[in-house]
């Protein structure tokens, strides 16, 4: 038992400082990194950054001054840290390589929430696919189809592929095209069309709605109709006015013409003299 204790006196007398040492730097570098990462934090939302983004660089801070603090407690103890760095890089270097593809989900996620091309709740398309903003994190976004759908996009992909807002802006242009019959009265289907476009209180004055002739098409005349509207007023503007004025259409006379196409029939050896010919 006196040995014991002898040999204790002896470990304590050799080693004492540099545990208690390597317990202080634990303890202070500890709580020094929590008090940083949350003045990191502070300073961040400050100037507006993203909380997902805040909360993802946090963490990352604190994790990497605790890995620091970890390494300098063993090196008060006496470890050889340089090897176990260089063990740390190489193991950093294969699980890089081993997540090429996540790593780029996750720098394009951060780009995305500091540069900010679209935000919650934002009607966007990407990747083809039409949707509301539900979620954007480090690696995904993910948007809610027109349909319900939830679609699942890889930050990569929402980042770098073609991208259209279409709530970006306070305004949006409305785009109908109307035929009407070539034997119908262009003037008077663009006096009631520029009537019902000013009719209506959710079309904005500026800018002014056009009404124009854009093409003489195989069977009628192509009339464009472009007012502008709020953002939020898009959908129900675009479907009321075609409602509208295919109703007044009908009570005007004029015709909304569908495409026609003439078929001769000629006759064989046999079927007599006379050929046919049939509308469609």
């Amino acid at each position: 038992m006196e040995s014991i204790l002898e040999q204790a006196k002896l470990w304590l007398a050799h080693y004492g400082m540099q545990v208690v040492g390597a317990i202080a730097i634990l303890v202070l570098g500890i709580l020094a990194a929590k008090a940083f990462t949350k003045i990191f934090r502070k300073v961040l939302r400050r100037a507006k950054i993203d909380e997902t983004l805040v909360s993802f660089g946090g963490n990352m801070l604190q994790f990497v001054m605790i890995m620091l603090v970890v390494i300098a407690a063993l090196s008060r103890l006496g470890f050889q840290t340089s090897s176990l760095i260089a063990m740390m890089g190489a193991a950093a270097l294969a699980v890089g390589l081993s997540l090429q593809s996540n790593l780029s989900n996750l720098a394009a996620g951060v780009l995305i929430l500091i540069f900010r091309p679209f935000r919650l709740g934002e009607m966007v398309e990407m990747g083809g696919i039409l949707g509301k903003v539900e979620e954007i994190t480090i690696m995904v976004t993910k948007l809610r189809m027109v349909d319900g759908k939830l679609a699942i996009m890889p930050n990569t992909k929402a980042f770098n592929d073609k991208l259209i807002n279409f709530t970006a802006a306070k305004k949006r242009r409305v785009d109908l095209v109307i035929g009407i019959g070539y034997g119908d009265d262009i003037k008077k289907a663009k006096d009631i069309l520029q009537r019902l476009v000013e009719e209506d209180p959710r079309v904005l004055k500026e800018p002014k709605p056009s009404i124009i002739v854009l093409n003489l098409g195989d069977s009628s005349v192509d009339i464009g109709v472009r007012p502008w509207t709020k953002n939020t007023d898009w959908w129900a503007v675009k479907c009321d006015l075609t409602e509208k004025i295919k109703l007044t259409f009908d009570a005007e006379g004029i015709n909304i013409p569908y495409p026609q196409r003439d078929v001769h029939l000629y006759p064989t050896a046999g079927s007599g003299n006379s050929s046919q010919g049939v509308s469609e």
